[in-house]
């Protein structure tokens, strides 16, 4: 069996159902299995960014353990020698090297970033929601954790946390979360947001900032 094939990963949500998520709740008529369906591909795609992030700091979790309904984690040596060393769960046997394991995740947009509270809050919030009304504002401050992040450190550019969640390209994520960007207040402090923001990364380096970096 391919060890690297058993990781499976949750993808982005699509641009689609969010669009229509948000445009269900402002006319009025909250699709509420729609929401239900979006709060969860949140929930487990924030689940993922912190067991990628979590195997970054020496704890893997055993994905064959996981679909049987067990918690694994495997410690394992953070060092550059490692690399190659396997990795084996105690409990399944399920083994796999840390170069392959970074492989699996790789370009996957599952980097913490400086997201770490949002993602936190959603993993809190979405269980706990017992409204419609609570469960939108869960997914409503997620998507724009950008806005918020602005607000606690104001000029401090930082990634849209969407990128992590919604399916697309950077500058497309940006689009779309303007789109979602309702009220005066918070367009303009996205639009303020997204100049420099393209200004510092987009235009000034040809890059978005870097990804969290792994120690090896």
């Amino acid at each position: 069996m391919d060890e690297r094939g058993e990781i499976q990963w949750p993808g982005r949500v699509p641009k689609a159902k969010l669009r229509r998520l948000y445009r269900s709740d402002a006319q009025g008529l909250l699709d509420e299995e729609l929401l239900d369906d979006v709060g969860t591909l949140l929930y487990q795609r924030c689940q993922a960014i912190f067991t990628v992030h979590e195997a970054k700091q020496g704890r893997v979790r055993c994905p064959r353990c996981q679909r049987q309904g067990r918690e694994t984690i495997i410690p394992r040596r953070r060092d550059k020698t490692a690399l190659d060393l396997p990795i084996t769960c105690p409990a399944c046997g399920w083994s796999i090297t840390w170069r392959e394991y970074q492989r699996a995740y790789k370009r996957r947009q599952l980097n913490l970033g400086g997201a770490a509270d949002a993602f936190e809050e959603f993993l809190r919030r979405w269980p706990a929601a017992r409204t419609p009304q609570a469960k939108m504002f869960a997914v409503d401050r997620l998507i724009h954790a950008f806005h918020y992040s602005l607000r606690q450190y104001p000029g401090l550019p930082t990634r849209p946390a969407g990128l992590n969640l919604i399916d697309g390209k950077l500058e497309d994520t940006i689009a779309f979360l303007n789109e979602l960007s309702y009220g005066p207040d918070t367009q303009r402090e996205w639009r303020q947001a997204v100049q420099k923001f393209r200004a510092e990364f987009l235009d000034g380096i040809g890059r978005p900032p870097p990804a969290e970096q792994d120690e090896s």
